[in-house]
């Protein structure tokens, strides 16, 4: 898998959400994990982290057990879509004309181009770019600068120890229905507006990252959604959270039949709030338990 393909798995173009990808700087196996049980059938919610900088954040060993005796794995997406996310991504979020440039003002291009050569991206490529693409692309490059990596990622943990196993992974999300979510999280603001805030996020991740890592690390989910709201309006989480938590709920509970038991693998954030999955799950008739 390349670096590229790993990151295309999570379609979340805010700082906020990036973030709650990203390992923890300590020796603690931290983790979130659920038990949903019903009279008949049961489930295991892990809520992931997509890169991670430290070799000392692990899949524990309950989860790896958990996969073990599940009759069904579910992941965001399955590596034969994210093979796929590739050339989708740059097929929608690329122009063969200077789309960008010719959408700010002189001073922010300038801005903007120097910010991109610091990470490695020619403004030549990034003028072209839709401003959703150019937020992704950016944070990841800059991430990966910082030394993330999707390889110590807790997704990428999974799906390593699934591949051990022959264990099916079976995916919530289609690559185009991925991409799509990208493109659309952020698409009612102007690219003049799009790419000041995006400037303006590179300014605070690390007081923002060092802060969800502490939640994470404890398991606050309280701390993740009040940090969730703050920083992501209600359209872009409505795109970015609650549409893909209901599509998933309705995906897995169909699925789920009379005497199985599944483990269920999404981002951190997908967890949290009214609309997360493990209100969702309770409301479905699901006795919710943390481990």
């Amino acid at each position: 898998m390349s670096f590229w393909q790993g990151c295309l798995r999570y379609p979340q173009s805010l700082v906020i959400l990036v973030l709650f990808s990203l390992g923890l700087a300590t020796t603690a196996r931290a983790e979130i994990l659920y038990h949903v049980q019903w009279p008949d059938r049961e489930l295991w919610l892990l809520g992931t982290i997509h890169l991670a900088a430290q070799s000392s954040t692990e899949l524990t060993t309950k989860a790896k057990q958990a996969i073990s005796s599940s009759d069904r794995l579910w992941m965001e997406i399955t590596s034969e879509e994210l093979t796929r996310s590739s050339d989708l991504l740059f097929q929608q979020g690329l122009h063969d004309y200077p789309y960008l440039k010719e959408k700010l003002s002189p001073e922010l291009w300038n801005e903007l181009a120097a910010m991109s050569a610091r990470v490695g991206l020619a403004p030549t490529v990034m003028q072209r770019m839709e401003p959703w693409l150019v937020e992704y692309i950016v944070l990841v490059l800059w991430l990966r600068h910082e030394g993330f990596d999707t390889q110590q990622g807790i997704d990428y943990q999974v799906m390593r120890f699934a591949a051990v196993n022959a264990t099916d992974i079976h995916g919530l999300e289609s690559a185009e229905e991925q991409v799509t979510v990208l493109a659309h999280a952020r698409n009612n603001i102007t690219a003049e507006e799009h790419i000041k805030d995006v400037l303006e996020q590179l300014k605070v991740v690390s007081t923002e990252l060092a802060e969800l890592e502490r939640d994470w690390q404890k398991g606050d989910l309280d701390s993740i959604w009040a940090k969730i709201n703050e920083q992501l309006s209600p359209y872009t989480q409505h795109v970015l959270l609650v549409e893909r938590n209901q599509n998933w709920l309705r995906k897995v509970r169909a699925e789920l039949k009379e005497n199985e038991q599944h483990f269920m693998a999404v981002g951190a954030a997908h967890l949290p709030g009214e609309q997360g999955m493990l209100a969702l799950f309770e409301r479905s008739g699901g006795t919710v338990t943390k481990h």
